[in-house]
């Protein structure tokens, strides 16, 4: 039997890490994140030119998108952030349906990583939906190295999410990322063992 786990949380709480160790298991892994870079670099169904429009030529370097220039304009502005994603996610939902498809081709387990799963209504696509919890302090650090961000800029990307108890109102099954990663492997291991190595 085929099972869809939707593996969320907020910004750098661990969930590539954790969709690491499940591929490693045997589950085949879609990275939303990819998606949404290929959706502007690919310019797919006019992407990235709905966002010139939308968002003027102040964020491009000639044809090139400058990615933290708008990262920069829309964490912080919900009413920005939420124009974007009206441009974003129904092409990026097309291709995480596709996506889910092929990869069932290979893998009966598929992990769809996506920090925005519940934003972008995807909760519907996924059997079961798993959320990692992580400190904020922990994400601040994480998101400061990652992305090479400013304090400030690292808190307003966090800030800019759906707060973290309001995504676990919808968890299935919940990841505690706030102990050592030896910690969380484990609990990745037994929740690998008894809901999905038989399926």
């Amino acid at each position: 039997m085929r099972s869809d786990i939707g593996l969320t949380g907020n910004i750098a709480s661990g969930k590539s890490m954790i969709s690491g160790m499940l591929r490693e298991y045997g589950a085949a892994v879609l990275d939303a994140d990819l998606i949404g870079k290929r959706v502007l670099a690919e310019n797919v169904d006019g992407a990235l030119d709905q966002v010139r429009t939308a968002f003027g030529n102040c964020i491009f370097e000639g044809s090139q998108l400058n990615r933290h220039l708008l990262g920069t304009m829309v964490f912080g502005h919900p009413d920005l952030l939420m124009k974007l994603n009206g441009i974003m996610v129904p092409i990026m939902t097309r291709l995480v349906v596709d996506g889910v498809r092929v990869l069932h081709q290979k893998s009966t387990v598929v992990v769809l990583d996506a920090a925005i799963l519940i934003e972008a209504g995807w909760q519907n696509l996924v059997d079961e939906i798993w959320v990692v919890k992580a400190s904020k302090e922990d994400q601040l650090e994480r998101l400061m190295t990652r992305d090479h961000l400013a304090r400030d800029e690292a808190v307003s990307r966090i800030e800019a999410q759906m707060p973290l108890t309001e995504k676990l109102v919808y968890a299935d099954v919940i990841i505690d990322n706030t102990m050592d990663a030896e910690q969380t492997r484990r609990q990745v291991e037994r929740l690998w063992k008894t809901r999905l190595q038989n399926r």
